[in-house]
């Protein structure tokens, strides 16, 4: 066995968590006494087989998580923690109130300190580390330095390869329409500032995306929420919202609906984009999870022809929740007020970041990467519903094969938020997505984190 192989944790999925559980084991253990020098990032990385990439992103979450020390010029030094983060996370997530405020901020701090049973991303596991390692070297060869502004729409190629892969969904558009964001609630952002909303009267889906909802409410918006059904929002209810406030836009999450996991039927999308025209309403399509569909149908886009519809999309789901690229396409009459709102906020959006875009989503192993992780959506989202429903709990779309779940407990139980809490399993009550203020009994669950006894033991000890 090579000296370093005992660093490794042969149970875990990848070679940076093997790393990095394997260290704090030995740390544990006093293998590695405080203070004793780890070997360098190449000396690591030769032993185990691995590239100084994984080392190094290893070492770094290690140093982020207190268990090692680096030290300019000298290296990485084993330290042993003063205080457990998992306490100090739970303390900071106990105080803070359960609303849309907490999962913007809270959850987040919880990442690594317990089950996120009700976060919006997939774990960093799902996806090919390799594949952002080959990307990186292959930028680093080309010498790209990106040490200037970027150019106000984001970067050319990104562009003229989403302006290509969109025409083959059947949306006919050029570089120059389409806008690169940092991600797809920026996206939304810019268009909430260009359309100058504040304080007006906005369609919004019910149950809605928690970050437009607390943005829209923070503008002074007044919310007609849109009741959703599993086929997508009651056209009846849409059209009767239409004729009596006369609103300017719907902001709609169409396909792989967030939090409900529903997608909009034919004849909904039909009727939508017929009330749309007819009364005269933007529509602000937010695909984010595109390329998570498994049998992708017409955007309303697409349908639309973009003349009433703005669609965004966004890399984060499918290539990593930390590359933070998105995009904006909406009618030529926008493009320019658009960018001028981009630019005001936040001048231009990173090249790094689109270049590293560009080059995993053009990557030749980018298809079979991605439907080896829309299969395995499919699979825990299949296994938890049967679960869920095993417990008599009421599934809202059973049939999805989104990462979410929306369901609701049996008549007359009653989930402990309290005794989630403590147990570090952090839910999604479906408060934080309701539109119109109203309390429901529904949660949002992602199925990406649920194959964990642990959690099912605790939802059965809550009947």
């Amino acid at each position: 066995m090579n000296r370093y192989q005992s660093f490794l944790d042969p149970s875990q999925r990848t070679k940076v968590e093997q790393l990095v559980r394997g260290i704090q084991q030995a740390i544990r253990e006093g293998r590695l006494t405080p203070g004793s020098k780890l070997p360098s990032i190449r000396a690591i990385a030769k032993d185990i087989g691995a590239s100084p990439f994984t080392v190094s992103e290893a070492y770094d979450r290690l140093v982020q998580e207190g268990w090692l020390l680096s030290r300019a010029g000298s290296g990485f030094y084993a330290q042993r923690k003063q205080q457990s983060p998992s306490q100090a996370v739970r303390k900071q997530l106990s105080d803070l109130p359960l609303d849309g405020d907490w999962l913007l901020s809270g959850i987040y701090q919880g990442e690594q300190q317990g089950i996120l049973a009700g976060c919006g991303w997939l774990p960093a596991s799902w996806y090919d580390d390799q594949a952002q390692v080959r990307a990186l070297r292959k930028i680093a060869r080309e010498q790209v330095t990106g040490m200037t502004y970027g150019h106000p729409q984001g970067l050319l190629l990104l562009r003229e390869f989403l302006a290509e892969k969109l025409g083959l969904q059947g949306i006919s558009c050029h570089a120059e329409e389409i806008l690169l964001t940092q991600g797809a609630t920026h996206a939304l952002d810019i268009v909430c500032s260009t359309l100058r909303l504040d304080g007006s009267a906005v369609l919004i889906d019910n149950p809605g995306y928690c970050n437009l909802l607390s943005a829209l409410r923070f503008r002074g918006c007044q919310l007609l929420p849109v009741n959703w059904t599993p086929n997508g929002p009651d056209l009846q209810l849409l059209e009767q919202l239409m004729q009596q406030h006369r609103p300017r836009v719907f902001f709609t999450n169409p396909w792989l609906h967030n939090p409900t996991g529903a997608s909009y039927a034919p004849h909904i999308a039909h009727g939508v984009l017929r009330l749309a025209q007819q009364y005269d309403v933007l529509l602000v399509e937010d695909n984010v999870s595109a390329d998570l569909l498994a049998q992708a149908g017409p955007s309303l886009a697409a349908m639309d022809g973009l003349r009433q519809v703005m669609h965004i999309g966004s890399f984060s789901k499918a290539l990593s929740p930390a590359l933070r690229v998105g995009y904006l396409l909406a009618p030529a009459r926008w493009q320019a007020a658009l960018t001028r709102a981009k630019m005001l906020a936040a001048l231009t959006s990173s090249t790094h970041t689109e270049r590293l875009a560009y080059e995993l989503a053009s990557d030749s192993k980018y298809k079979k990467q991605n439907s080896r992780l829309i299969e395995r959506i499919a699979q825990s989202t299949s296994k938890a519903v049967a679960h869920f429903e095993q417990l008599g709990w009421q599934v809202f779309q059973p049939n999805s094969k989104s990462m979410f779940i929306w369901a609701r407990p049996p008549q007359g139980v009653s989930i402990d938020q309290e005794s989630a809490r403590q147990q570090q399993i952090y839910l999604a009550p479906g408060d934080l997505f309701s539109s119109d203020g109203s309390g429901t009994p529904y949660y949002r669950f992602n199925a990406a984190y649920l194959d964990n006894s642990r959690f099912w033991q605790w939802l059965t000890a809550q009947q």
